[in-house]
C-alpha cells in the first residue's frame, strides 16, 4: 500500500467521519455558543472609562448619547434641526425620554413658585440667540451636558426601555435608531452616537468579520505552506480536517466551561490551531521521511515513537504557560488560561489518537541509518561565539525599549482608529468635557444635613478648588442647584450663579428643591438629603497624573471637611489605577511562574538542570524582543498584550525541546557534544522552520483584527516566535556543542 493510500484509509476517512459527527453535534447545540462583545467586558481593564459610563447609566438608565454637529446651533434653523432630531428619536420603538436643548426644561420664577421653559425657544432674534448661547454654554446643567462649551455640538441624552436579549435584537435596535437619526444628516455636519447596546452589536459584527477574514487568509496561506511541505493532497486535506475538528473541540470547551467567546478568549482559536498544526507537521514530516525506507505501517510506528515524546513535552510547557494565566487575578486572563490549557490538552490527545492506535507493534532496527557523515559542523556551531555576540548585542538594543513600556490603560485603544465608536469616545473626551468621572459621596451624618448652609458652602468650596486643578473640566455637586435657583430668583445674568448668604433664603430654596422635578436632581442627593454626590470630570490623562490630581483634591477635601461630614470615594482611590497595577503585577507574576515551572518540568523529565537552563537561555532573546518591541512601538501592556510573554514562552521552547531530544538521542549513541548538536540540527531544522513559520503566520495574521490590542498581540507573537526560532537554530546548537 502506498503512503498516500495509507493516509487516505487510516487518516482522511476516519477524520471525515469524526468531523461530520462533531459538526452535526455543534449544529444541534449552536445556540449554546455565545459571542460576548459587551462594553462592560471591553472596559474591564479601564476603571476610569468604566466608571464614566456606569455613572451615565445611573443618571439615565438604558441611555444613548447623540452629539450633533450643527453649523449654527443657536439660530432658528439650528433649533429646528435639533427639534427634528429629538422628534425622530421618539419614533423608535421603546422610546422613554429624550433630553436636549429643545426637549429639556429649565426653571423660571413665577411669584414664589417655579415654572419651567425650554432651554432654547423655537425662534428668537439674533440678539436673543446671542444671549441664549452665552447662558446655555456656561450654565452648569447644560454646559457639556446638553451642549458643548464651544456651541459646536448639541447633545441628546436618549432613554429607551426595550428588551435586547440577543445580538439580533441589538443589531435591529441599532439599525432602527441610526435610520431615524440620520433623517437629519443633510442638516448637520456630523452625527456621533454612543451606546452600550450599539457597541456590543458592532462588536459582534466586527468579531464575525474578523473571523471570516482571518479564516480565508490563514486558510489560503497554510494550504500553500502545507502543499509545498508535503506535496501530497491527501496529507494536506488530512491536516485541514484535523484543524477543523480542533476548532469544534475548542468550541465544545467554551460550552463546557460555560464561557462566551470574546475578544480576549477568541485568540485561543489561532493559538491552539497553530499548536495543533505543529504537532501534525512534525508527525507527518517524520512519517513521510520514514515512508521512503519502510512500509507505511512501520513508518507510522517509527514516526509516533520519535515525535510523540518531544511533542508531549512541548504541549506540557505550553499548558504550563497557559495555566499560569489561569491563576492570575484578572478574569480575562483566568478564562483564557484555563480554557486554553484544556484546549491544548484536548487537541493534543485528539491529534495523536489515530497515530497512537497505529503505533502498536514492533518497529524495525534503525541503528546506523539515522545519520549521514558530514565533513564539518553546521555554520551556527562553527561560528557559535560570533553568533552569540550578535544575539547578545541585538538583545541589549531591544532591552532599551523595556524602559518605555506603557501600562496606562485606555479603553478607547481597544477600538481601531477611525471607527465611529472611537470617534464618539474621542469627541466625548476632547470636546464634551472628558471621559473621566471621579465620584465622591459627601455624608453630612444626619437627615437633610446636605441642605445645611455649612455643607452647601463646603460643596461650593470643593467645586472651586477642583475647577482650579490642572485637567479638571468641571465639578458637579448638589449645591449647584441652589446657585441656579438664586440666579433665577434674583434675575442675575451671571450663568454661574452664587450661593445665597441668607440662611432663610437657603431654607426656602431647599423646600422648592424638595418639591420640584429639577433635571438630574435625584442623581446628586439621596431621599433623606443626608448625603450628596460630588463629581469631578476631566479629560483623559496619564494614570499617574490622574491619581496625583485626585490625591491632591481628596487631601484638601478631607482637611476642609466640617465636623461630622465624611467623604466616601466611590470604589476608593485604589481602583483608579487598579487596571494598570494588575497588568504589571500579573505580567511579572505569570512570567516568573512560567519560567520556574518550565525549568522544573524540563529538569524532571531530562534529569538535567543544565539542558533545561540552556533552552530557557536560548529563548531569553525572544522575551526581550517582545518587551522591547512594546516599548519601541508604543504598544501598551493591557489585558490582551499582557498574555504574550507567558504564552509565547510556553510555545517558544517547543523548537528547543525537539532539538534537545534529538541531541540526547545522538549522545546516547556515543557521539560527542559537537557531533550530536550538528546531527540534531540537520535532522530537525526543516520541521522547526516549518512549524515556526506556521505559528508565526497563524498568530501574525491577528494583525488583521479590528481590535488594536489583538492586532498587537499577533505582531508581538510573530516576532517573538521568529526570535525564538533564531535562538533555537543559532544560539542553542552552539550552547549544546559546548556542553
Amino acid at each position: 500500500m502506498s503512503l498516500n493510500r495509507f493516509l487516505f484509509v487510516c487518516f482522511l476517512l476516519p477524520l471525515l467521519l469524526l468531523l461530520g459527527a462533531g459538526g452535526y453535534w455543534m449544529y444541534l447545540h449552536q445556540d449554546q455558543v455565545r459571542i460576548d462583545s459587551s462594553a462592560r467586558r471591553l472596559l474591564d481593564s479601564d476603571p476610569r472609562s468604566r466608571g464614566t459610563f456606569q455613572k451615565i447609566n445611573e443618571i439615565i438608565p438604558n441611555s444613548i448619547l447623540v452629539a450633533l454637529e450643527i453649523e449654527n446651533l443657536f439660530s432658528d434653523q439650528g433649533a429646528a434641526t435639533l427639534a427634528k432630531a429629538s422628534n425622530q428619536i421618539k419614533t423608535v420603538e421603546g422610546f422613554v425620554d429624550v433630553k436636549s436643548l429643545t426637549h429639556s426644561w429649565r426653571p423660571l420664577r413665577q411669584g414664589f413658585e417655579l415654572t419651567f421653559q425650554r432651554f432654547i425657544p423655537e425662534t428668537a432674534t439674533p440678539k436673543e440667540w446671542k444671549k441664549i448661547r452665552e447662558f446655555t454654554t456656561q450654565f452648569p446643567l447644560s454646559r457639556n451636558v446638553l451642549v458643548s462649551e464651544d456651541a459646536r455640538y448639541a447633545i441628546l441624552i436618549c432613554q429607551f426601555e426595550r428588551p435586547l436579549p440577543d445580538h439580533a435584537a441589538k443589531e435591529a435596535f441599532r439599525r432602527e435608531f441610526m435610520d431615524a437619526i440620520h433623517e437629519v444628516a443633510p442638516e448637520t455636519l456630523a452625527i456621533h452616537v454612543l451606546s452600550f447596546p450599539f457597541v456590543e452589536a458592532e462588536g459582534v459584527n466586527a468579531v464575525t468579520a474578523d473571523f471570516q477574514r482571518y479564516l480565508i487568509t490563514a486558510g489560503i496561506l497554510i494550504f500553500v505552506v502545507l502543499l509545498i511541505t508535503f506535496r501530497s493532497w491527501v496529507a494536506v486535506f488530512s491536516v485541514l480536517i484535523l484543524e477543523g475538528t480542533g476548532v469544534l473541540i475548542l468550541l465544545g470547551l467554551f460550552q463546557f466551561f460555560d464561557r462566551p467567546v470574546d475578544i480576549y478568549s477568541g485568540i485561543l482559536f489561532p493559538l491552539v490551531g497553530g499548536l495543533q498544526l505543529t504537532f501534525v507537521v512534525h508527525y507527518l514530516s517524520t512519517l513521510q521521511q520514514a515512508g521512503k525506507k519502510y512500509s507505511p505501517l512501520q513508518a507510522a510506528r517509527l514516526a509516533f515513537r520519535e515525535v510523540f515524546p518531544p511533542s508531549c513535552i512541548a504541549a506540557l510547557t505550553t499548558v504550563v504557560g497557559l495555566l499560569t494565566l489561569a491563576f492570575a487575578q484578572l478574569p480575562t486572563l483566568t478564562d483564557f488560561g484555563r480554557i486554553g490549557a484544556a484546549g491544548v490538552v484536548a487537541v493534543f490527545l485528539f491529534t495523536f489518537l489515530i497515530p497512537a492506535l497505529l503505533a502498536f507493534g514492533s518497529v524495525p532496527d534503525t541503528s546506523g541509518t539515522d545519520k549521514k557523515p558530514h565533513k564539518k559542523p553546521p555554520l551556527p556551531i562553527r561560528g557559535s561565539y560570533g553568533f552569540s555576540l550578535m544575539i547578545f548585542s541585538f538583545s541589549l538594543v531591544m532591552a532599551l525599549g523595556i524602559f518605555n513600556i506603557r501600562t496606562d490603560i485606555r479603553a478607547v485603544e481597544f477600538i481601531e482608529s477611525g471607527h465611529p465608536i472611537r470617534e464618539s469616545l474621542e469627541l466625548l473626551n476632547n470636546d464634551l468635557g472628558g471621559t473621566n468621572i471621579f465620584q465622591v459621596f459627601v455624608d453630612s451624618g444626619k437627615p437633610f444635613g446636605i441642605q445645611s448652609p455649612r455643607t452647601l458652602r463646603y460643596l461650593e468650596d470643593l467645586r472651586a478648588y477642583a475647577n482650579n486643578l490642572d485637567g479638571v473640566t468641571d465639578a458637579y455637586a448638589y449645591s449647584q442647584l441652589y446657585l441656579g435657583l438664586n440666579q433665577i430668583w434674583d434675575g442675575d445674568p451671571n450663568p454661574n450663579g452664587e450661593l445665597p448668604e441668607n440662611p432663610a433664603k437657603l431654607a426656602f430654596f431647599s423646600q422648592l428643591l424638595n418639591a420640584s422635578p429639577l433635571m438630574f436632581k435625584d442623581s446628586f442627593v439621596d431621599k433623606e438629603s443626608r448625603s450628596g454626590l460630588l463629581l469631578l470630570r476631566s479629560k483623559d490623562m496619564p494614570g499617574k497624573q490622574y491619581l496625583s490630581m485626585l490625591k491632591d483634591f481628596m487631601s484638601y477635601a478631607e482637611a476642609q471637611a466640617p465636623d461630622g461630614v465624611t467623604l466616601h470615594p466611590v470604589d476608593g482611590l485604589h481602583s483608579i489605577l487598579e487596571g494598570d497595577r494588575e497588568i504589571v503585577s500579573n505580567q511579572l507574576r505569570t512570567l516568573a511562574l512560567t519560567l520556574l515551572l518550565i525549568a522544573l518540568l524540563l529538569t524532571l523529565l531530562w534529569l538535567s538542570p543544565k539542558l533545561a537552563g540552556l533552552i530557557l537561555l536560548a529563548n531569553t532573546p525572544a522575551l526581550i524582543t517582545i518587551f522591547g518591541m512594546m516599548g519601541f512601538t508604543g504598544y501598551p501592556m493591557n489585558s490582551i498584550t499582557i498574555m504574550v510573554a507567558a504564552v509565547i514562552l510556553g510555545i517558544a521552547v517547543d523548537d528547543g525541546i525537539h532539538l534537545v531530544s534529538a541531541f540526547r538521542h545522538y549522545k546516547k549513541k556515543g557521539d560527542d557534544s559537537e557531533t550530536a548538536a550538528s546531527e540534531a540540527l540537520r535532522r530537525k531544522i526543516k520541521p522547526m522552520a516549518c512549524t515556526s513559520t506556521i505559528l508565526a503566520v497563524f498568530l501574525g495574521l491577528l494583525m488583521l483584527s479590528s481590535f488594536p490590542p489583538v492586532a498587537h498581540f499577533g505582531i508581538l507573537s510573530a516576532f517573538g516566535i521568529f526570535t525564538a526560532f533564531i535562538g533555537a537554530v543559532v544560539l542553542l546548537p552552539g550552547l549544546l556543542s559546548k556542553s
